[in-house]
């Protein structure tokens, strides 16, 4: 599974990152939208995981689902969490921190 973190913190996306190597799976990450969409547009992307704080993140969601992508919005606040899933009904909702076991499921 190629996984695309989309996460402006960058010791979180990093960490996350090393963790799913570490499982053997690919991943990319972007520090912001557009670099999401790029990487989203340029294919083998499986999983999109995109922090819900991050400008223009229904955006990114709204691209990964197009691309037939499965998509996981994540936050730290619970509320923030609950509305972006909402405003995205397709996309998984994730609560932040979690562990990589957590998103693999």
């Amino acid at each position: 599974m190629g996984f695309l973190l989309v996460d402006a913190d960058r010791n979180f996306r990093e960490a996350l990152a090393i963790a799913l190597r570490l499982e053997g799976h690919t991943v990319a990450a972007a520090a912001t939208a557009e670099e999401g969409l790029e990487r989203i547009a340029g294919g083998g992307v499986s999983c999109c995981v995109v922090d819900a704080l991050l400008t223009q993140s229904d955006t990114v969601l709204a691209a990964a689902v197009a691309a037939g992508v499965r998509v996981i919005v994540t936050a730290t606040y619970p509320d923030l969490l609950a509305s972006a899933g909402r405003r995205n009904p397709r996309a998984e909702t994730l609560l932040k921190p979690y562990t990589p076991a957590a998103l693999l499921e």
